[in-house]
């Protein structure tokens, strides 16, 4: 049924009839999505004339040398990033561009970069060369070829800001997809490499301790380094134990003066069942002795000094009071 589907779809304004592209051809697209190699359409019995044919009619559109987009799909980036990997099977998606494949923040862009340990010269591509490549450092995503992601948070530091370089670091290690060891240990050899932004990479990295748990917002992340600049130096998902044995994360704590801050999100706290949920913890928190002040993505956005100022004081008060 798919086949068929596939064999004749709208195309702008027109009807593409892809009933001449034999049906394994097909089938692979469906899985390359909606691309077919020279040699599949030779191995599925099409001949040279034929081929030349399609491309006449548009049915086939070239993309890269040997490498075709069925004209019943329109270009993609996912569709961009596997048709370079399949012309240049030596090759792996690096940079923002795998960044953004990971669903990594900080990483927009409809550019593609490859990094390769050989020259790449492909018409669109960005193609970048590296001695400092391990196979280690590649991984397999489907039918794709990345940067493996400690890795790519070092390729990442020839790209982005300081401040953003911290902030997909620590995206990176909230999903799980890097330990802070690993990725000391691979950014160790990257800084002694000498590539471009290694003295960035060494900046963020060096400026971590290895205990702190990630901020899991990019918005908390900011927080954290607002209250830092004045003074208030805050554990980030900080684990108390409460009445009963559960266990909580707060999103940034000083547990010395049991002062627990915890980052609403709009679009994550809306819910009323979870606005419920959220208040039973604060009053659990409240009954060991902790000051629970939230502040919202808004705050943070809109009015971002004032709320440093406001935390800045609740800490001072808390102190304060603790010493008397």
């Amino acid at each position: 049924m798919w086949d068929r589907c596939l064999a004749t779809r709208q195309f702008h304004d027109w009807e593409v009839d892809m009933t001449q592209i034999p049906r394994t051809a097909l089938a692979f697209a469906r899985t390359h999505h909606g691309l077919v190699t020279i040699e599949q359409l030779t191995h599925s019995g099409l001949p040279d004339r034929s081929r030349r044919r399609l491309l006449t009619e548009g049915l086939l559109v070239p993309v890269h040398q040997g490498i075709y987009r069925l004209a019943s799909h329109e270009p993609t980036f996912e569709q961009r990033c596997l048709a370079v990997c399949m012309f240049a099977p030596y090759a792996s998606l690096s940079g923002p561009t795998a960044g953004r494949v990971y669903g990594l923040r900080k990483c927009f862009t409809e550019d593609i970069h490859v990094i390769s340990d050989r020259a790449i010269l492909v018409d669109g591509v960005h193609g970048h060369r590296s001695n400092f490549l391990d196979p280690a450092d590649i991984v397999q995503r489907g039918p794709l070829r990345l940067l493996r992601p400690a890795r790519l948070l070092c390729d990442l530091a020839s790209y982005l800001s300081t401040s953003d370089l911290e902030s997909v670091i620590e995206h990176a290690l909230a999903c799980k997809m890097a330990s802070l060891p690993t990725l000391r240990s691979v950014g160790g050899r990257f800084m002694r490499s000498g590539r471009n932004g290694t003295r960035r990479l060494a900046t963020v990295m060096n400026s971590r301790p290895m205990w702190t748990k990630p901020p899991e917002s990019d918005l908390e992340l900011r927080l954290l380094r607002g209250l830092s600049a004045r003074g208030l130096d805050l554990i980030p998902q900080y684990s108390v134990e409460l009445d009963g044995g559960r266990v909580v994360r707060i999103d940034m704590a000083d547990p010395t003066i049991r002062l627990a801050i915890e980052v609403d999100h709009v679009t994550w706290h809306t819910d009323r069942v979870q606005v419920q949920r959220d208040k039973r913890r604060d009053r659990a928190l409240i009954r060991l002795g902790w000051t629970v002040p939230r502040v919202t993505d808004e705050d943070l956005e809109l009015r971002f000094s004032a709320t440093i100022d406001e935390l800045v004081a609740v800490a001072n008060d808390l102190r304060h009071r603790s010493i008397s």
